[in-house]
């Protein structure tokens, strides 16, 4: 799926280099001026979610199962002690956002606390070299129990996790505040030509797809899909057959 993005590095370079006069240009490193945004400050707003209309069902997986059979006429006790590993993946997926040369940067909340616990997922979102990040985590699943097989019965114990899915889209409205520092040096000496200091609020315009809100700072809507799979819950199944006599 095709990005919408913003390169706001690209942006500052482009505002700051039209105060470069002809000298300067001939003169100046243009491709590699010092871009400080310590004095930028970013607020993420609220992560919104949208669910599909038909979320989908949990889906139970057996991850262990022992059959103990008494063909004894006294009551049989046995100790199952499992432990068993599944893996929870997160997708994020950005389809219109901003970066920072190559990078993306983001703050998301997660769609539930449970993803968050047992999914691996990161509220910082670092992209270097693509705009989907997956992060996995492994949970351990276990059980230590004394099963009890009754005279001439079989018992099956099975140990089972649910899984769950999460597929949904969101969105970040994302407002910026501050100012922009741009330093520009003698590509061959080292030498200082230039400083350019900038309020964000010039830079980030309409024209570069930006919008305002009712404090007047730029803001930018990054939308996004976000796919999670991860376990919710274990439980032990126990089922007995009475034996056929011999």
């Amino acid at each position: 799926m095709p990005i919408d993005l913003i390169d706001l590095e690209q942006l500052v370079k482009d505002y700051a280099e039209s105060f470069l006069d002809g000298d300067h240009k001939r003169h100046a490193d243009l491709k590699n001026p010092i871009i400080s945004w310590d004095r930028m400050y970013v607020i993420y707003g609220e992560t919104k979610y949208t669910k599909p209309e038909v979320p989908p069902k949990p889906t139970a997986h057996v991850l262990f199962s022992a059959t103990f059979t008494n063909n004894t006429p006294s009551p049989q006790n046995h100790n199952l002690r499992i432990e068993r590993s599944t893996r929870s993946t997160c997708e994020i997926s950005f389809v219109k956002a901003f970066s920072y040369g190559f990078q993306i940067q983001m703050k998301l909340a997660p769609p539930n606390p449970v993803i968050e616990a047992n999914a691996g997922f990161h509220s910082e979102v670092t992209n270097q070299k693509g705009y989907s990040s997956t992060t996995e985590q492994e949970l351990t699943w276990g059980v230590d129990s004394e099963i009890v097989v009754r005279p001439g019965y079989q018992t099956k114990a099975e140990l089972i996790f649910t899984e769950d899915d999460f597929n949904g889209d969101f969105e970040v409205l994302t407002s910026f505040e501050g100012k922009v520092i741009v330093t520009y040096e003698n590509k061959k000496n080292k030498d200082h030509i230039l400083t350019v200091t900038e309020s964000v609020s010039k830079i980030f315009n309409s024209k570069n797809g930006f919008s305002k809100d009712s404090d007047g700072r730029p803001t930018f809507l990054v939308k996004g899909v976000c796919k999670c799979r991860f376990g919710v819950e274990q439980s032990v199944n126990l089922s007995e057959i009475l034996l056929s006599p011999s």
